[in-house]
């Protein structure tokens, strides 16, 4: 088309030209009229482009000789040919990338046109913001007004609100954020509680538990009862009034339980290294006052923290803890005082990050006697829900009190309901003072009233309280544990190896990685302890052992003696009431029980070490006793022995090991043992703990009650060997016909033979 143009008018000025003349005409070019044989004049630079010469794009130059310069001209490229070049919109549909909202109109569809120019027919009219409409897509809201901060601005929804579109203007609310969570990771019951905060601008809640259904609320918590152990997810989401919601919010929690072959005031703790006796019996070590010095010395935060990171690094089970509080703050002290501002506080104790990290359990005792119990309780627990990690499933808490402290336990008791995070993890202990009643029946109902009937976990003792182990029989026949307190630096050794089998807990002055060795060291030749017999027709009872495994012989007891072998002890039972609660082996010969003895097995003597013997009797046989009546013997020459024996004059009860050529004797007057009331003298009614040890370079000791006066002296030496067996009730005697002697008259219910070295060691003995 446009070199038709440019031929009719070169044409038509020929034509002109030849009807004016008919002779040559001078050379034109220049004077700015395009002449024939002229296709441009320089002077007339603009009158034509590239585009009309048929290309489609470049700068046409008319050069000095009026003609055309079509070097810059791209000669390529015609419309329509698929291709955008140029000046051209489009070139064809299929290459339009514009849309009507971007070109400033409403909806519609842009198309192109043969001359490959955008069509923007189809394009409704721009959208007018403001106008109450929302013109989608190119509003997203349209509120009717041009305020910002209002969730709708320039037609667009602003972050963090929402818009309602579906009637006339846009309403607009703020999205609720995400709520916060709030539950317990790992859950040692069914019973799971989850609790979220209430973001702004929440109307309701929708949640979901491990991808279900949703549920719509208007309440911030959840509780269900799950049926066993596994994950369990909740999702919330907060929802505002025109049901807009915010992301869904997860929590996780696993219902796991822990410790379930412990001993019931054990479960649910996670501990892996829990001080574990020979024998198998879980009995946590606590490190006693683990915040003062020895003597109760006053020691401040940082010299507490370090005394508990020794406790920590030493493998104490349990810290100890005494707490009170002057009104406004709660301290960790030995007592009640009247301000808090010279002792640690229980926050500064618990912001500790070695002991918020590590699995010891805390083990704290109520010293409050003033502030109301209730007020109390709060206090103590407010501080504890924001220091979960202490107690939490994995390390459950124990609370401790005097009797007389009851009141402040049943408070905090009481009170965990409104802790729902930490109240399953809280258990509670009653401690009695050393004799606190001196009759059996009445101590045994004080235990039943105090401690079952307030729903309490343990029972703790004063480790010389008089029939311990009888105590301790009946306190764990009604599910309760059973502590005893406070083992002293000196002889410590003794009382831990001695009761490591018979309690559930034991708080140490004794240091506490010694105190562990002692009660984990496998040196037990024999144990047995018939308290816990299925019933007094028993036909056998075990004997156990171990000196590197476990080993149980079963013995079969109420055997007639015969004319070559003595006979063994029935089994008797003594309910509630009795100082020997449970079955006890019988040799009374007022029960018909006469030559009878237990064979416990042989024990041969150890180079560089003695024995440690125990022992609970009841002796029918006091004061009418001639000669020796052995309670647990291994004695020919050599060996031990602990008996009674009576010289003409007295009976002594003694305990004695074969050293150096001759027995040595630790030997307490019946009549008058030295010692304090109720053991001032032995009777034939009571029930007596008795312990007796030589460490093979050292004394000769004999406890009673684990109360001890003087010693059979200090020696060095082995223990000579006997080659005999060692008999409960009777002294071995290869030569008498009967293969015994000495036969006990009365009750043991409990024996043990163990190994016994030196226990002497550097640095202090007790914790620091």
């Amino acid at each position: 088309m446009l070199k038709l143009k440019i031929f009719t008018i070169l044409t038509l000025i020929f034509t002109i030209s030849c009807a004016g003349s008919t002779k040559s005409e001078p050379d034109l070019c220049g004077n700015t009229i395009i002449d024939v044989g002229e296709e441009c004049e320089p002077d007339l630079q603009n009158s034509f482009s590239c585009e009309d010469m048929g290309y489609h794009s470049g700068i046409l130059v008319c050069k000095d000789d009026c003609t055309f310069d079509i070097s810059d001209c791209v000669a390529s490229g015609k419309c329509p040919d698929g291709i955008v070049n140029g000046n051209e919109d489009c070139d064809g549909n299929e290459t339009v990338t514009t849309t009507c909202e971007q070109a400033g109109y409403g909806e519609g569809t842009v198309s192109c046109t043969a001359s490959c120019r955008f069509d923007y027919s189809t394009c409704s009219a721009a959208p007018v913001c403001g106008n109450g409409e929302v013109e989608s897509p190119a509003e997203e809201c349209d509120d009717q007004n041009s305020t910002s901060n209002d969730g709708c601005t320039d037609c667009f929804v602003e972050a963090g609100w929402a818009c309602d579109n579906s009637s006339g203007a846009s309403v607009c609310m703020r999205v609720p954020d995400q709520p916060v969570i709030e539950g317990e990771s790992s859950a040692g019951h069914l019973d799971l509680l989850w609790q979220w905060d209430m973001p702004a601008y929440t109307s309701y809640f929708e949640y979901r538990v491990n991808s279900g259904s949703e549920t719509q609320t208007a309440e911030n918590t959840y509780t269900v009862s799950v049926p066993a152990e596994g994950n369990y997810v909740i999702e919330v989401r907060a929802c505002n009034e025109i049901d807009f919601c915010s992301d869904f919010a997860s929590f996780t929690t696993v219902v796991e339980y822990f410790g379930s072959a412990l001993s019931p005031v054990w479960r649910g703790s996670s501990r892996q290294n829990l001080t574990t006796s020979p024998l198998g019996n879980t009995v946590p070590l606590s490190c006693h006052n683990c915040y003062n010095g020895p003597s109760n010395e006053v020691f401040t935060e940082a010299q507490a923290l370090a005394k508990i990171s020794n406790a920590l690094s030493r493998e104490a089970d349990l810290i100890e803890l005494d707490i009170a509080t002057d009104g406004n703050n709660v301290c960790v002290y030995h007592g009640d005082p009247a301000s808090c501002s010279s002792y640690p506080l229980l926050e500064g104790i618990l912001s500790d990050v070695t002991f918020r990290s590590s699995d010891a359990m805390l083990f704290i005792e109520v010293k409050e006697g003033n502030q109301p119990p209730a007020t109390f309780a709060q206090m103590v627990l407010d501080i504890l829900d924001a220091n979960r990690n202490y107690v939490r499933n994995g390390r459950p808490l124990y609370f401790r009190a005097f009797a007389s402290g009851i009141p402040y336990l049943q408070a905090i008791q009481s009170a965990l309901s409104n802790y729902p995070f930490i109240k399953n993890y809280v258990k509670f202990a009653v401690l009695y003072g050393q004799n606190a009643y001196s009759d059996v029946a009445q101590f045994q109902a004080q235990i039943v009233s105090d401690v079952a009937g307030n729903g309490f976990q343990m029972v703790e003792f004063e480790y010389r309280q008089k029939h311990l182990t009888g105590l301790a029989a009946f306190a764990r026949s009604l599910g309760l544990g059973v502590g005893v307190y406070t083992v002293p630096g000196s002889f410590g050794e003794v009382f831990l190896a001695s009761l490591r089998e018979e309690v559930d807990e034991i708080t140490v002055e004794y240091r506490i990685d010694q105190a562990r060795s002692v009660v984990e060291d496998k040196n037990l030749h024999a144990y047995i302890n018939t308290a816990f017999c299925a019933s007094a027709s028993d036909t056998s009872v075990n004997v156990f052992s171990n000196t590197g495994t476990i080993s149980t012989s079963s013995v079969a007891v109420n055997t007639l003696p015969t004319a070559s072998l003595y006979g063994t002890p029935a089994l008797h039972f003594d309910p509630q009431g009795e100082d020997r609660y449970g079955c006890s082996l019988d040799y009374r010969s007022s029960a018909g029980m006469t030559s009878r003895a237990l064979n416990l097995g042989t024990h041969t003597p150890t180079a560089g070490s003695g024995f440690l013997i125990t022992a609970y009797v009841n002796f029918d046989v006091i004061g009418t006793l001639t000669g020796t009546m052995a309670i647990i013997n291994s004695a020919e020459a050599g060996g031990f022995a602990l008996e009674l024996y009576n010289d003409g004059a007295s009976t002594y009860l003694r305990f004695g090991v074969h050293v150096n050529g001759s027995y040595r004797y630790h030997s307490y007057n019946t009549s008058a043992t030295g010692l304090s009331s109720p053991n001032a003298s032995i009777n034939g009614a009571d029930g007596y703990w008795l312990v007796g040890a030589y460490d093979g370079d050292g004394g000769v000791y004999l406890w009673i009650d684990n109360s001890i006066s003087g010693s059979g002296g200090s020696f060095t030496g082995d223990v000579t060997n006997p080659g005999v067996t060692t008999l409960g009730g009777a002294d071995p005697q290869p030569a008498d016909a009967l293969k015994a002697r000495f036969f006990f008259d009365g009750l043991i219910q409990q024996l043990s033979v163990q190994r016994w070295g030196d226990h002497s060691f550097t640095g202090s003995t007790v914790n620091d």
